[in-house]
């Protein structure tokens, strides 16, 4: 009996040093990964910084090359400075788009508003079904009347005059109201 739960005790400490074994496998590859990413970060950070950089200044007794350093130097300025135009005129585009929506936004407001009003101010005819009996020459000339103001292409002003009139009720074409 002691040799079987020997052989047993034996099996679960292999099976032990397994799992041990490719934990630590498993820990040392995620290490090594980790490890070559902070160090590519780093190279391009210092390939940034770099490249940032105008220039280095030479650290011996040497002669300095004046121009090469004032050209590299007004190069980078220049090339900071259409960087910060480019945006410049990205945000400027941009804020005209927006203001060109705004105003289209105001002019449907405007529009919407003009036609509520229209629609108050223009007169319905109401033709009563007692009066469509019989017509005089008076009513006739009325109505002839009528049909050459809606010819007619006359000023808003007047027509809003003569819809006001009690006597007279004009009707407007939808082709009239379209063109104002």
């Amino acid at each position: 009996m002691n040799f079987i739960f020997g052989i047993i005790i034996l099996a679960l400490f292999i099976l032990a040093l397994r799992v041990l074994w490719a934990t630590t496998l498993q820990l040392l590859i995620v290490l090594k990964q980790s490890t070559l990413a902070f160090q590519r970060y780093r190279a391009q950070r210092k390939l940034s910084v770099r490249n940032r950089l105008p220039v280095i200044m030479p650290h011996g007794r040497e002669n300095v090359d004046w121009l090469a350093i004032s050209d590299s130097v007004r190069q980078e300025i220049q090339s900071r400075n259409r960087e910060t135009n480019r945006e410049l005129e990205r945000l400027d585009v941009e804020l005209q788009v927006k203001t060109k929506t705004m105003e289209l936004i105001k002019a449907d407001i405007q529009i919407a508003k003009l036609q509520l009003e229209l629609e108050k101010v223009r007169p319905t005819v109401v033709l009563d079904e007692s009066k469509a009996g019989k017509r005089t020459k008076r009513s006739k000339q009325t109505a002839s009347e009528m049909d050459g103001d809606v010819t007619k292409s006359s000023h808003p002003v007047h027509q809003l005059r003569t819809a006001f009139k009690p006597s007279t009720m004009p009707i407007i074409s939808a082709n009239e109201l379209a063109r104002h």
